[in-house]
């Protein structure tokens, strides 16, 4: 990361003041920037239309706009990057972090990729193609390659110089690695950890041996999962054998954690995840990712009515029956809805696997029991009670009521175990779990929710009303 200027920190009320006035008048916006850190400046930006928001980034120093260009949450960056000239452009990509320089080359026009890229330094090209052959949620896709990297055999106060000598340009470093001749990963050192030590001490006799470290090819979720669990502020990120690539920060753990979570959401409300902010996404692509699954979703319910059809001649002998259909149905869809979303979640984490489906499905067929008769009790008392000052259920309202309390039972029980066992199908195949999202299983459970309260109705009703 570039080292910018130090700046105040700005209350949220004064953010929105100043991004009001960038809004109303784009032209200062460079004089709002200058008073602002860059995750803040980044905010006013996003903001404004991409002319102008990439015309105000071409009015600043090339460190301050290297500084905004580093900010994950300045939206758009490739798209404003395009719109500068090619020496501008290549100026500020020279002097990115390299994490952040991959991830904007990485979504740049090929067209203009293959103009700029030869305008870079050739060991900056040298490392964009390097980090590029790694899929971007790897962690070879997020990792910076600029880590401060020793021998064993040196003495403190020589890596201490060594320190100092290439601090200029790694302004940002979490930990020393110690590497052997070959690059692998031997130990690892805090700056703390030199600074404590003897200075005549060698580097082998105070390093941390055995430090954690992640795959390039590791997922990132995984990598971030491990930053939390071991509480570090980086991880190495070493190749199949075992030599240093690079490393990834616990700052990025938290943009890598944000997006998966965000993705997940969007995948449980029951559309494709966005690949932008939402306000700037295309409208035009937005609703074509939220139409797939309302015609999917659309097309499953047409099943319910294909149910309903089915059960038509017992609908015509007791008609009674059809006013509990929203009951039932939306029972078993809630039911669903919530097992899934604490299985997606769970899965998530990492609480549970794939081994502990057995376990998942004992817990959720005693849940779904327990749940179903707490409901269906409800429901039989509800239609009890409606029987003392109404005959609108007749003189067969014991055996409704029966139908119903058995009903829920069934349905609440079916609808636990389809959303608490879809997650683990769908991760067995190599989807993503959160592909179950809690429309898809409440719409599943719909139809056979459908099926099983007219079930139990033609066997407790038979004789009586149907």
């Amino acid at each position: 990361m570039v080292e910018q200027k130090a700046k105040s920190t700005v209350t949220p009320e004064l953010l929105d003041r100043l991004r009001m006035q960038v809004r109303s008048n784009p032209q200062t916006a460079t004089e709002v920037i200058d008073q602002l850190k860059a995750p803040d400046a980044a905010e006013v930006i996003n903001d404004l239309p991409l002319e102008d928001a990439a015309l105000t980034i071409s009015m600043l120093p090339v460190e301050e706009a290297v500084a905004l260009f580093n900010e994950p949450s300045l939206e758009r960056r490739h798209e404003i990057l395009a719109k500068f000239e090619l020496e501008r452009a290549a100026a500020i990509l020279s002097e990115m972090s390299s994490d952040e320089r991959a991830d904007v080359v990485r979504r740049l026009e090929m067209k203009y990729r293959e103009q700029v890229l030869p305008l870079l330094p050739e060991s900056v090209q040298n490392e964009i193609k390097f980090l590029l052959q790694f899929p971007p949620t790897t962690a070879g896709g997020i990792m910076s390659t600029e880590f401060i990297r020793i021998g064993p055999d040196i003495s403190v106060s020589e890596a201490l110089n060594h320190i100092r000598a290439v601090s200029k340009r790694r302004l940002h470093f979490y930990s020393i690695y110690v590497l052997d001749e070959d690059g692998s990963l031997l130990g690892a050192l805090s700056v703390r950890d030199l600074l404590v030590a003897n200075p005549h001490s060698s580097i082998k006799q105070v390093m941390r041996r055995y430090p954690i470290s992640v795959n390039c090819m590791d997922d990132q979720e995984l990598v971030a999962r491990k930053l939390a669990k071991y509480n570090l502020l980086a991880v190495p990120v070493v190749d199949d054998k075992g030599r240093v690539l690079g490393y990834v920060t616990v700052d990025d753990a938290l943009d890598v954690l944000v997006e998966e979570h965000t993705e997940d959401v969007q995948k449980m409300g029951g559309m494709e995840a966005l690949d932008e902010p939402y306000m700037t996404t295309p409208l035009f692509s937005l609703i074509r990712k939220r139409a797939g699954w309302l015609v999917v979703l659309f097309l499953s319910e047409m099943l319910t009515a294909t149910a309903m059809g089915y059960f038509e001649d017992e609908i015509a002998k007791a008609v009674v029956l059809a006013l509990f259909v929203p009951l039932i149905i939306s029972s078993g869809g809630n039911s669903g809805s919530q097992a899934a979303t604490l299985i997606i979640r769970a899965l998530a984490l990492g609480e549970v696997t794939l081994r502990d489906w057995w376990v998942v499905m004992r817990r959720e067929i005693f849940s779904g029991l327990t749940l179903g008769t707490i409901l269906g009790s409800i429901g039989f008392l509800r239609v009890a009670m409606w029987s003392v000052f109404t005959d609108v259920y007749g003189p067969h309202w014991l055996f409704i009521g029966v139908t119903i309390f058995l009903s829920l039972i069934g349905v609440v029980l079916w609808g636990t175990l389809s959303g608490s066992m879809l997650p683990f199908i769908l991760k067995k195949l190599g989807f993503d779990p959160a592909t179950s999202s809690a429309p898809f299983v409440a719409t599943l459970v719909d139809v056979t929710g459908i099926v099983i309260y007219f079930t139990v109705a033609a066997f407790v009703l038979s004789g009586k009303l149907l």
